[in-house]
């Protein structure tokens, strides 16, 4: 390898952008059943991760490349705790504070289409990150709020640059509150159904009818979704 190559590896995940973990796990799932080729695998992830072509990766020293690869899966196997607030630099220089969803039991009804949509899929995890994350608009020691909720579109690009961790740590915290928190919404509209108190259509959006409410099965196929993830975090 040239002398005058800059070889970046991570020291942690926060060094690791969620669009490229993102970029990673599509090489992953490229892999057809058995046939893993972990060669290329272990390729794309230098190049991916430690920013070297092909070619440079296939140079290095067969000790450095083995050590970064083992440096790389070490990470990958840390848990990382939810950030509850962090701060990015946009390229126009502006630094923006975002801070995660205050009280997760209080989502609205756009903010749980919107997660139900992207959570599941990590190709989609900086549209759900936005979602989670907004700006902050106010702190007060530990306690602070964030922008109302107005869609993705704003800051859904921003967030495939936010650190790798904290993505992973969102997902993780958002399975174990999301799964129970969809549970205690379908037990909730399951009640209030019975109580006769609302009605919903016995329709899919197909004009199916299946005997189920649409909005119970989004519900049914988020935790479905959800419990999936515990695979890849």
């Amino acid at each position: 390898m040239s002398s005058r190559t800059l070889l970046q590896v991570p020291k942690s995940l926060r060094a690791v952008t969620l669009q490229q973990y993102q970029k990673y796990l599509k090489v992953i799932d490229a892999q057809d059943g058995d046939e893993i080729d972990y060669e290329l695998m272990n390729m794309k992830a230098m190049q991916i991760f430690c920013g070297l072509s092909l070619k440079e990766a296939y140079n290095l020293k067969v000790t450095d490349f083995s050590f970064i690869i083992e440096h790389l899966n070490r990470l990958f196997e840390e848990k990382p705790p939810l950030t509850h607030r962090f701060s990015m630099i946009g390229t126009d220089g502006v630094e923006i504070e975002f801070g995660f969803i205050p009280k997760l039991d209080d989502i609205t009804m756009g903010e749980f289409v919107d997660l139900d949509s992207y959570i599941t899929d990590w190709d989609n995890m900086h549209k759900a990150m936005a979602v989670l994350y907004r700006p902050v608009k106010f702190v007060k020691k530990e306690r602070y709020l964030i922008e109302d909720y107005k869609g993705t579109d704003d800051f859904a690009e921003v967030m495939k640059d936010m650190p790798a961790d904290i993505a992973m740590g969102a997902v993780v915290f958002f399975y174990r509150l999301g799964t129970a928190l969809s549970r205690h919404l379908m037990d909730s509209l399951e009640v209030q159904l019975k109580k006769g108190e609302i009605t919903l259509p016995n329709q899919t959006s197909d004009g199916s009818g299946d005997g189920t409410p649409q909005f119970m099965r989004s519900l049914k196929e988020m935790r479905q979704g959800l419990e999936k993830l515990r695979d890849l975090t």
